[in-house]
């Protein structure tokens, strides 16, 4: 049992430093990155909202990462990035059934999906 629960630890560090990552190449490359999964090519609204995102993706990965330093706050912020991801999944899954991102998006939802259950598994074990 201890052993998946330091899995889970390890796991939720990775995701989000990848969080981050992503994030941050959202904000320096919106353009690029948003036409890799919109249907239509991006125009300066989209490109910027797209950019916006990304910056709040890497404020929710990086107050996690900072979290797993200070335990106190660790529940809190979990449920905060599990809201985060799983609402990130179903809005980007909306987006393809809308016809905004084509079907490839849905391996973005399914990730930020199964993350936001692993915060909130994480959480409920106590973190």
């Amino acid at each position: 049992m201890m052993r998946f629960l330091i899995f889970e630890r390890r796991a939720t560090t990775l995701i989000a430093a990848i969080t981050v990552l992503t994030g941050a190449a959202q904000v320096i490359a919106s353009s690029s990155l948003l036409a890799l999964i919109a249907y239509a090519p991006p125009d300066r609204l989209a490109d910027h909202l797209f950019a916006t995102v990304g910056m709040f993706m890497m404020l929710f990965g990086g107050s996690l990462l900072h979290a797993q330093r200070r335990t106190e706050a660790l529940g809190v912020v979990l449920l905060w990035g599990a809201l985060q991801k799983l609402l990130a999944s179903a809005f980007v899954a909306w987006g393809v059934t809308r016809g905004a991102f084509i079907s490839a998006a849905l391996l973005v939802a399914i990730f930020d999906g199964a993350s936001g259950l692993l915060y909130l598994d994480l959480r409920r074990r106590g973190g």
